[in-house]
């Protein structure tokens, strides 16, 4: 048990001499008529198909053993002044999110202003929140960063960059956590060491992957023959921003700063839901079991799945000592009170704005940067 606690948790142009386009090159344009089901389509149904039996089979075991009355009166015993902070931790997490975000656009040789990153993120964020699938917001998130100027393989290589990073500052957090943990308790230790472990390795492997402009040249060798020339010229942009973020060292320090404020943040706001709820051993034992259950969720997320990484919030405080119902409740909890912090996106979705304030033409922002595939690259 950890302290004795009253719980036991207590972008570079391709060239005609290399990259993706020399492929393209050499072996034609004919296959971009092609009409053959790609393996990522089929890929992808797999995918869907086991996230959808795993969350259920989850979902199925926590209903059946789940005391819906004891949930019920924690979540009614919140008190309201705890709500309204929550809130207000939740609303400045969304700003900043939208601030580490535009950072790395801008970082990147892209222009994007303040209000229209954090009104992005504020209606991606609603959108992610409702849909079963956090792949839609981020879909949301990419046309709108369009929409704002941004080209796009910039915007797509920075929203890659966010969550490598993000992944990268969740690994941080968890192996301090990791190290309290094992060191005040010998409880669980097994558990807490697999976990860190097995999760940073997915980061770790995630980051590999990306920052390889090899094993994106192979990937392309394998997609060409169901993309098109403009859409394969789009992939190929991708990868050389993608690739360029690697010779920006203090971009990528200070975003990794930002994220760890922005992931405290976000433990604070958890941390007094949870005492809220009843749960209360401590702040510095709350902090430390979350850092290892956030990262957990974050590498169950690239699943693409928030009701699954939800679920597996669940079941590791649970395993952490947190009695179900509460640990039900707490997750619960957190997704209603990020929604109704996230409204002012619902608004902007419905007005159909990007801006918080302004409007353009075309949906073009005056601050929109040059077309980088059309001109010098920011990583020449």
């Amino acid at each position: 048990m950890i302290l004795g606690a009253r719980y036991c948790l207590a972008a570079q142009p391709a060239t005609q001499k290399g990259g993706l386009i020399a492929l393209d090159d050499a072996m034609g344009s004919t296959a971009s008529s092609r009409s053959l089901e790609s393996p990522a389509q089929v890929g992808s149904r797999r995918k869907v198909l086991v996230r959808a039996a795993i969350t259920a089979v989850l979902i199925l075991v926590l209903l059946l053993t789940l005391d819906v009355n004891e949930m019920i009166r924690a979540l009614r015993g919140i008190p309201p002044g705890v709500l309204v902070v929550v809130l207000v931790l939740l609303a400045a997490d969304r700003v900043l999110m939208g601030l580490k975000w535009r950072h790395l656009v801008n970082g990147a040789g892209g222009r994007m202003r303040v209000r229209d990153a954090v009104a992005i993120y504020y209606q991606s964020g609603f959108a992610a929140l409702l849909l079963p699938t956090s792949m839609g917001g981020e879909v949301l998130r990419g046309v709108l960063g369009q929409r704002a100027g941004v080209p796009v393989q910039l915007v797509l290589a920075s929203m890659v960059v966010e969550k490598l990073v993000a992944g990268l500052s969740s690994v941080a957090l968890a192996v301090v956590g990791a190290i309290y943990i094992l060191a005040v308790t010998n409880s669980e230790a097994a558990l807490v060491a697999w976990l860190v472990a097995g999760s940073s390795l997915i980061v770790v492997a995630a980051l590999s992957l990306a920052g390889s402009r090899k094993v994106h040249h192979w990937i392309g060798g394998l997609a060409r023959r169901w993309l098109p020339a403009r859409g394969f010229r789009v992939l190929d942009q991708f990868s050389a921003s993608l690739v360029g973020y690697r010779r920006r060292k203090a971009v990528l320090r200070t975003n990794l700063v930002l994220n760890i404020a922005e992931h405290l943040l976000q433990f604070t706001a958890l941390y007094l839901l949870a005492r809220g709820l009843g749960i209360d051993f401590g702040l510095v034992p709350f902090l430390a079991v979350t850092a290892v259950v956030m990262l957990v969720r974050r590498t169950v997320g690239f699943l693409e799945s928030w009701w699954l990484a939800e679920t597996a919030v669940v079941v590791l405080y649970t395993l952490f000592g947190v009695p179900e119902a509460l640990s039900v409740g707490l997750a619960f909890a957190l997704w209603a009170t990020s929604i109704v912090a996230a409204l002012p996106g619902a608004f902007l979705l419905y007005q159909g704005g990007l801006g918080l304030g302004d409007r353009w033409v075309g949906g073009v922002s005056p601050a929109a940067a040059p077309d980088l595939s059309r001109t010098s690259s920011p990583y020449s």
